[in-house]
């Protein structure tokens, strides 16, 4: 399990923080081969957008494929919820966001797919405060695409090459972003804490 103090101080600076192998690689490989029997064994479902009877398909907007981290998982991915939950008590503890409980998917973009710009919380919905990501790709290269671009409040741009081991996290109401459409397969762990007090 990786030190999150850097990412608690970006976060409060700045509201975002991009750590690139910051991950230890033997556990972000095995994450992804636990990813992958997930894949084998067929629990990743097309992607939807909107909230709860509302969420719909629309392949425009994102055409990844998406796998919940909820029950029966692989020791791997797991420990990966426990850690999120150490760096969950580490937030609230120096920043006092109130995070209760964290929602986490896999995501697998095969070639082609995209997600257009977006932010993490709803409108109508501000239970969403911290998302946190870590990326499961080994030797990515940019001209493999699938870059994950961040819009920045002084009108620039972070962009993330989604490598093995780079975990990205941020203020969900704050920063809009994309992902670029992927040449190669492309797979991320990708949650967000939700406040007290607010349902699933």
């Amino acid at each position: 399990m990786p030190c999150f103090d850097s990412a608690v101080e970006a976060i409060h600076q700045k509201g975002y923080f991009v750590g690139e192998q910051f991950w230890p690689a033997s556990e972000a490989l095995a994450m992804t081969e636990a990813c992958q029997e997930l894949k084998r064994q067929e629990r990743f479902r097309p992607a939807r957008i909107g909230r709860a009877q509302e969420k719909q398909r629309h392949e425009a907007i994102r055409s990844d494929l998406i796998c919940w981290l909820d029950s029966d998982l692989p020791a791997p991915l797991q420990h990966y919820l426990d850690a999120l939950e150490a760096y969950r008590q580490q937030v609230n503890r120096e920043l006092m966001l109130g995070l209760d409980h964290v929602e986490v998917h896999a995501a697998y973009y095969p070639p082609g797919a995209h997600y257009g710009r977006h932010l993490d919380r709803h409108r109508d919905d501000d239970a969403r405060t911290l998302t946190a990501i870590l990326y499961l790709n080994q030797d990515w290269q940019t001209e493999d695409g699938g870059l994950l671009n961040i819009d920045l409040p002084d009108g620039s741009q972070a962009t993330v090459l989604p490598h093995l081991g780079t975990f990205v996290s941020f203020l969900s109401a704050e920063f809009p972003h994309e992902v670029l459409s992927t040449r190669r397969d492309r797979l991320t762990l990708t949650g967000w804490y939700r406040r007290r007090g607010s349902p699933f």
